[in-house]
């Protein structure tokens, strides 16, 4: 899965009908098939050659491409566009070749005896490299920047940009206004580049930006799609619409990496938009952006500016509800320390006016503090007793608090370690996006559903209780709902079990393949190391390690959670051990041994 998420899937759904295989299916001898055991595999197809990936005509910018699929019988040599390809004992292939731009083909050949040669194509459209602009004086309209419609305020930077003839003077303007040099950046290619800073109290009607090259009555001029504007009238305000999930995100810039998940409700300034991204104000020094389809916009409301109250600390039976006192639904972050002893809430858009702070769970929470971290930042700290480590946490807005959910860690016994730990499994995929497809036609869906009934019979034998989010093949269980599960049905641990593909355009064969192991809040990284060592010394693939994956269902922060890429699909001799019964248990024991070491090192000490 990991980056190759989105190809993988995409692999799946993209596939054309004459590109999948029609084969029966049936089950491993180990595991009978029951309405809890689906078909893992299918039967090999006596078809001379079947190409899985890529799907035909697929467009690719690449300068090589992997293609997958099996052939019969599995002992006749191969080529494709006359290189030799290894096949696997079940007829299974993964082959890399340079690809050339145009409609590239590739041809497979099957000698089937001396005289008899099966073959087979598949085609892929890739893109001709760019050029410098032909003739004299012209400009790729194509080439221009921005491609969306920007709304500015005062003080933000304007950046332009445009392809045409190398070597000419550029300039531009944004409707009517003063023309502004552009400077060449890539003189091979002909690339132009010019900024402008708005000033301070910029006000004009969306305009499109005009481009012009050369100089005099013989200057080319065009105009871009996009339309610009600027505003000094008083900011929007965008209030967080109710979601499925409970929250959205907040974006270091459009499309970007993640900055915060702000809940229903949360109000922010709008200070610009970038085509559906809303720029909004966090603080005097931060900014982020958000999904205009996830807020409601008033121009009316008054700008959001919270003020802190009394702050109480409630026992409960996971631990303890820290109760932040606010006059308004603000955005926040939470910052866990290097030790899971303590955290910061950083509360954007507020004010300090904490008078009393109320600890009712002193055998948790040793200690409250807050300070004005900047002028609009409130920064609270909660610190836990000694020998105490956040197992987890969980916000949510009640009443006219901010309520964050403190974890405390779960009773663990000593001798049996999983004994009464809930632990949710999450097989990946589902019938609607099935993920990645082997070269035999193996379902990353189904793959992972098998490891994880194999994973669920050990881990109750060791006494665990085992959730699953898709409690049968065939559900359909969305990304979001996976993780929301696992907080409405009380887990104590999180395991989303996936199988990896590549991106196109990346060389299998560039280093060694196998399994990895994801978290992302710091609470998870001890569990993806017990689990890790667990793999490296039970799972005879290669060890890809233990890495930090922006990745939804790791990200939700009730528990301890992980992500595991168990082998490649796309790989014939790995997809071969997925569809085997044994290295599946094997694969269970693994997890039950990472989780087993990962308890008992963090069983409270007296």
């Amino acid at each position: 899965m990991k980056q190759a998420f989105a190809v993988a899937l995409l692999l799946t759904l993209s596939l054309s009908a004459a590109a999948r295989p029609k084969h029966a299916i049936k089950t491993a001898p180990e595991e009978p098939q029951t309405a809890a055991s689906p078909p893992l595999y299918p039967v090999r197809s006596t078809e001379p050659i079947i190409f899985i990936w890529p799907p035909e005509n697929m467009p690719l910018a690449a300068d090589g491409e992997f293609i997958l699929g099996s052939v019969s019988p599995a002992t006749a040599p191969f080529t494709i566009n006359g290189a030799a390809v290894a096949v696997h004992r079940d007829g299974g292939f993964i082959a890399w070749l340079p690809i050339s731009p145009g409609t590239f083909t590739f041809h497979g050949e099957l000698a089937l005896s001396s005289v008899t040669t099966a073959t087979a194509e598949r085609h892929i459209l890739v893109p001709v490299p760019a050029s410098p602009v032909p003739g004299k004086l012209a400009i790729d309209p194509a080439s221009l920047s921005p491609k969306s419609d920007l709304e500015l305020r005062g003080g933000d930077l304007l950046t332009v940009r445009m392809k045409g003839t190398p070597g000419k003077p550029a300039r531009f303007r944004v409707g009517k206004h003063d023309w502004l040099p552009m400077r060449i950046v890539n003189a091979a290619l002909g690339i132009y580049e010019g900024t402008q800073l708005l000033a301070p109290d910029a006000d004009f009607e969306a305009s499109p930006v005009e481009y012009e090259l050369g100089s005099g009555w013989s200057s080319l001029k065009t105009l871009g799609t996009a339309r610009i504007s600027a505003s000094a009238k008083p900011f929007p305000v965008a209030t967080v619409k109710m979601s499925t999930t409970g929250f959205t995100s907040v974006k270091t810039g459009p499309a970007n990496g993640f900055l915060m998940f702000p809940l229903s409700g949360t109000r922010l300034p709008v200070t610009g938009r970038e085509n559906t991204a809303l720029r909004v104000r966090l603080s005097d020094s931060l900014s982020g952006w958000i999904e205009a389809k996830d807020v409601e916009i008033s121009t009316s409301a008054p700008p959001p500016h919270a003020v802190t109250g009394t702050i109480n600390v409630a026992k409960t039976d996971l631990g303890a509800a820290v109760k932040i006192g606010v006059s308004e639904k603000t955005a926040f972050d939470v910052e866990l320390s290097a030790g899971l002893d303590a955290l910061i809430v950083r509360l954007y858009n507020t004010t300090g006016h904490t008078n009393w702070i109320i600890n009712d769970a002193p055998e948790f929470v040793s200690e409250i503090r807050w300070r004005q971290e900047a002028t609009d930042v409130v920064a609270v700290t909660v610190l836990l007793k000694p020998n105490e480590m956040l197992w987890g946490w969980w916000p949510s807005f009640d009443g006219g608090c901010l309520r964050l959910d403190l974890h405390r860690t779960p009773e663990i016994s000593k001798s049996k370690p999983l004994s009464g730990i809930k632990v949710m499994l999450d097989p990946g995929h589902m019938p609607s996006a099935p993920g990645a497809t082997g070269p035999l036609g193996t379902r990353e869906m189904d793959a992972n559903y098998a490891i994880a009934l194999a994973a669920k019979t050990r881990l109750e034998t060791a006494g665990a209780a085992v959730l699953m989010t898709r409690r049968d093949p065939l559900d359909e269980v969305s990304l979001a709902d996976r993780p929301k599960q696992a907080v409405e049905r009380g887990a104590d641990i999180f395991v989303s079990l996936h199988n990896n593909a590549l991106p196109d355009g990346e060389n299998p064969f560039g280093k060694p393949r196998g399994f990895t192991v994801f978290y992302y809040h710091p609470q998870s990284l001890k569990l993806g190391r017990a689990v890790h060592e667990a793999y490296r010394g039970r799972i005879k693939l290669a060890d890809e390690g233990l890495r930090w994956g922006n990745l939804l269902v790791a990200r939700q922060s009730a528990m301890p959670a992980i992500l595991v890429e168990t082998a490649y699909m796309i790989f014939p001799d790995q997809e071969a051990l997925l569809n085997d019964a044994p290295f599946r248990d094997e694969l269970s024991k693994a997890l039950v041994e990472g989780l087993e070491n990962f308890l008992r090192s963090s069983r409270r000490k007296p």
